[in-house]
């Protein structure tokens, strides 16, 4: 007897240890905060509307009640961003795992908020980044020429 109004706010989970595997091959975000790691799905399930998304919190990250804690303040993000009126971010094909570091035990909740939105974004963002190379100086030696003369 699942409530209709609630699946609306709660994201798809990944359960599975290949499916974890797999967004670890994906593409990275980092932040002081979490690792926002992000793969496509290879089959998309019929039954899965929307991105999947999976936590990992290590022993590093401290003692059992602080790593409860993590995951819990890390699930209310994804329910918050659920529930939001624009919709869960992220792709319809994709799925996320949130790798949280100490800081996220800390750290305000719409900050965390805020990074796990930018790590959707950063992980779907084109390799480069938009950095551009500096040209080389006019005169200056260039990689193409010697520059003991």
């Amino acid at each position: 007897m699942t409530d209709p109004s609630r699946a609306r706010t709660v994201p798809e989970r990944l359960t599975r240890r290949v499916d974890y595997l797999a967004a670890g091959r994906g593409r990275r975000f980092h932040s002081p905060r979490m690792t926002l790691q992000g793969a496509e799905r290879d089959v998309v399930t019929p039954a899965v509307e929307g991105p999947r998304f999976g936590l990992t919190v290590s022993r590093k990250v401290g003692t059992a009640t602080e790593r409860n804690r993590v995951k819990r303040r890390l699930r209310a993000v994804l329910r918050h961003l659920a529930g939001a009126p624009t919709g869960m971010p992220g792709q319809i094909a994709f799925d996320y795992v949130l790798v949280a570091r100490r800081d996220a035990l800390s750290t305000d909740f719409q900050r965390l908020v805020q990074d796990v939105v930018e790590g959707i974004a950063g992980v779907h963002r084109p390799k480069g980044g938009g950095r551009t190379r500096r040209p080389a100086e006019a005169g200056g030696p260039t990689p193409s020429s010697p520059s003991g003369d």
